[in-house]
């Protein structure tokens, strides 16, 4: 369900949220419908994939990303902006490099070795 309010020529921008509470369908509803009535909020979503990340499209001009957060805690909602915009990606494994070992294997004394 998306919430959306009509801004022509706006500074828009979008901000990805997660939040550490796992809503149910209705209380996703309200919260879109709250945070769509928010003067200066475009829209809002949910993704698919992950239940407890939204994006929140903006006016800039009118809102910041950490008016939104504030929201948020308003609501009694705890939550973060995001940088990842995917999927979690699996992890990497670590290639071991002169520099990896040294810090991974301090000496005796506490010091990285040096090579």
């Amino acid at each position: 369900m998306t919430a959306r309010m009509s801004l022509t020529g706006a500074n828009r921008k979008t901000s990805t949220v997660e939040m550490r509470e796992l809503l149910n369908a209705t209380e996703r509803r309200r919260l879109l419908e709250q945070l769509g009535a928010k003067r200066g909020v475009c829209s809002a979503s949910f993704s698919a994939d992950e239940p407890r990340r939204l994006s929140v499209e903006y006016d800039a001009d009118v809102v910041s990303a950490l008016g939104i957060l504030d929201f948020f805690e308003s609501c009694a909602l705890h939550a973060q902006l995001s940088l990842r915009r995917g999927p979690l990606a699996a992890p990497s494994a670590v290639t071991p490099t002169v520099l990896v070992d040294a810090v991974l294997r301090p000496t005796a004394d506490g010091r990285a070795m040096r090579t």
